[in-house]
């Protein structure tokens, strides 16, 4: 068996050839204010994600990881700068086309769920599959098999208040991925866990990245960015490194 190189695939003559990658930032610049009260959140960033890798975007409050998350789930624009998300330069669509491209090709998962309580964990997942044009006997079955994918096949019916933290994040999860996206952001995701759960919820995530899927979290916990295979540290704006092993942080 030919192992590929990060970033490769052989091509019929069994050489390397490039992947094209999901995340191509270049130059990226996120500027808040003028003059003296100018504030660059992100300050001429570039950095490459390949399909299947799975990063921790890792500093202190204030570094610009959360601003560098937004731009790159597409819920901020750059100020200055060229993102290409899997090929698709994202800065100038309009903002219909950048919801729709959010909703197809990105799955978000927060701190805080983001679930909304008058619906059940069932219809909580089925709500992209609607924005997506899904036929309503489909978006049941697809959130159904994502809820079981997440141990919650006999929540389906419960509203986030009849939830534990924990099962609410998976529910959240289920929702990030029901539409099978080909990034997966989660910003913060153990934040408001115990232990217990947030060990279930990174245990998710790792199953989720054997099974191909490509993800960027972000975080400021060490711990939690060593669940990752890549880490990127983020200090005042800038990226100070972008390719540590969990063994070096």
């Amino acid at each position: 068996m030919t192992l590929s190189a990060p970033g490769t695939t052989p091509n019929q003559s069994g050489l390397m050839t490039p992947l094209k990658p999901v995340v191509l930032l270049q130059q990226i610049s996120r500027i808040y204010g003028t003059g003296e009260a100018m504030i660059k959140a992100c300050d001429r960033i570039s950095l490459t994600i390949h399909r299947g890798e799975y990063c921790a975007i890792m500093g202190e409050s204030g570094s610009g990881k959360t601003t560098l998350m937004n731009i790159i789930g597409c819920l901020d624009r750059p100020s200055r700068g060229r993102y290409e998300l899997d090929g698709v330069n994202v800065a100038h669509l309009s903002k219909n086309r950048l919801a729709r491209l959010r909703n197809r090709q990105i799955g978000f998962v927060f701190q805080r769920y983001e679930l909304l309580n008058n619906l059940t964990a069932l219809e909580n997942v089925t709500l992209p599959l609607m924005y997506a044009g899904v036929g309503r006997r489909q978006r049941q079955r697809l959130a159904m098999a994502a809820l079981q994918r997440m141990g919650l096949g006999h929540r389906l019916d419960k509203r986030p208040s009849q939830l534990s933290g924990g099962q609410q994040q998976r529910v959240a999860i289920a929702r990030a991925i029901v539409n099978r996206p080909l990034l997966l952001l989660a910003d913060e995701p153990t934040g408001a866990l115990d232990t217990q759960s947030a060990e279930t919820v990174m245990t998710i995530l790792n199953e989720l990245h054997a099974s191909g899927m490509t993800i960027i979290m972000v975080t400021h916990s060490h711990e939690v960015a060593c669940y990752s295979k890549r880490i990127i540290q983020v200090s005042d704006g800038h990226i100070v490194n972008d390719h540590l092993s969990p063994q070096e942080v």
